[in-house]
């Protein structure tokens, strides 16, 4: 059934994946995607979207900061792949962009969903070439904005 899972994968949804991953890196047209692997377990699809308001290049800590936690309230108990747009100016005043992959994988989800989602993690990794920072979350305290941005900030 994991054969059958990735050739659909690859098949169906490589190509528009590869579109909105360019739409965030190259035209920062969304501050966040969240993608779910489909009902039918055949593809991985976006399950929300928040596109970017203004300029790429004038996003504060603050202004990501309330992105990141409206993100945070679209989680559910069940896992998400996400792509999260960390546009921010570092204490110097230069402007700091990393694309973040968070695989959200919470403790409490059915184990079969949890298994389904990391092996098929590193798929939906290579068709997004250029990921600055992964991260896995498990709980509420993984997703700790100000943790992640130091993180981004580390690896600027």
């Amino acid at each position: 059934n994991f054969f059958l899972f990735f050739f659909f994968y690859k098949e169906k949804t490589a190509y528009e994946i590869t579109e909105v991953y360019n739409d965030v890196k190259l035209k920062a047209k969304h501050k966040f995607l969240i993608f779910k692997i489909s009902d039918d377990k055949t593809s991985i699809i976006i399950d929300d979207e928040v596109p970017r308001a203004g300029s790429a290049n004038t996003t504060t800590v603050e202004d990501c900061n309330v992105h990141f936690e409206a993100m945070k309230q679209r989680l559910g108990k069940e896992p998400r792949y996400i792509l999260y747009d960390f546009g921010i100016s570092n204490t110097e005043g230069r402007i700091v962009k990393k694309l973040a992959f968070i695989f959200w994988c919470p403790d409490n989800s059915p184990i079969g969903k949890k298994m389904i989602y990391a092996s098929s993690k590193d798929s939906l990794k290579k068709v997004m070439t250029g990921i600055g920072i992964e991260f896995q979350a498990n709980d509420a305290s993984d997703m700790e904005f100000k943790d992640l941005v130091a993180e981004v900030l580390k690896k600027a």
